[in-house]
C-alpha cells in the first residue's frame, strides 16, 4: 500500500510550518502518534490525526495561521487543534509535554524531506513501538489496534536497536514480550 497523495500533501504542508518554526525559534517540532505510524508503515496503517510535540506554541500558532491552517471550529469536531480547509479529513494538534515525557533520545529522530522547505521530524521505530505498547498496556480493554501497530512497526524496522527498544518499552509501562522481545 502507498501513502495517499492527500496525506502526503498534508504532511508536506505541516513540514513547511515545522521548518519555519525551527528557523524562527531553534526548536524542532516532532510528529508523533497515528500520522507518524502511517508514514513509517508506508500507509499500511491509516490515520487522519496529525499530532505533534512543539514548544513555544505562540510562534507555532502564527506559522500555522500564515500557512492557511484554521483553528478547529467545525461542527462535529473536537474544538482543539487545527485543520486546513483544503484538507478537511485531517486534524492537526499539538500534544502537551516534552517528547515521550523526555525519555526519547532526540538523536534517534528521523527526518523526512518533502521539498526544500518542508521537513518533518518524527520518532524512530523504537520510540513509536514503545509508545504504541504503552498505550496498549494502559488501556483498560487492551486496545488491540495499538498492539497491532507495535507489531507491524517491529517487523518493518530495518535496524532496530533491541536494547534501546526494550528499555523504552519498559519506561512506557509496556511489556516487551507482547512483540516477542526478550531481554
Amino acid at each position: 500500500m502507498a501513502l495517499d497523495p492527500e496525506f502526503l500533501d498534508a504532511i508536506a504542508r505541516l513540514g513547511r510550518v515545522f521548518d519555519r518554526h525551527r528557523r524562527e525559534t531553534g526548536h524542532r517540532p516532532v510528529l508523533v502518534g497515528g500520522a507518524a505510524v502511517s508514514f513509517l508503515t508506508g500507509g499500511l496503517i491509516l490515520s487522519g490525526d496529525f499530532d505533534f510535540v512543539v514548544p513555544l506554541d505562540g510562534p507555532f500558532d502564527t506559522a500555522m495561521r500564515e500557512a492557511g491552517f484554521k483553528r478547529e471550529d467545525r461542527h462535529g469536531h473536537l474544538i482543539v487543534g487545527w485543520y486546513h480547509p483544503s484538507l478537511p479529513r485531517y486534524g492537526f494538534q499539538a500534544v502537551s509535554g516534552p517528547l515521550f515525557d523526555g525519555r526519547a533520545d532526540r538523536d534517534r529522530l528521523l527526518v523526512a524531506s518533502f521539498d526544500a522547505a518542508s521537513e518533518v521530524c518524527m520518532p524512530g521505530f523504537e520510540d513509536m513501538i514503545a509508545d504504541r505498547l504503552g498505550q496498549y498496556a494502559s488501556s483498560g480493554k487492551k486496545n488491540r489496534e495499538m498492539l497491532g501497530q507495535a507489531v507491524l512497526l517491529f517487523r518493518l524496522g530495518a535496524s532496530i536497536d533491541r536494547a534501546y527498544l526494550y528499555r523504552r518499552i519498559v519506561e512506557e509501562t509496556g511489556d516487551p514480550s507482547d512483540i516477542g522481545l526478550m531481554p
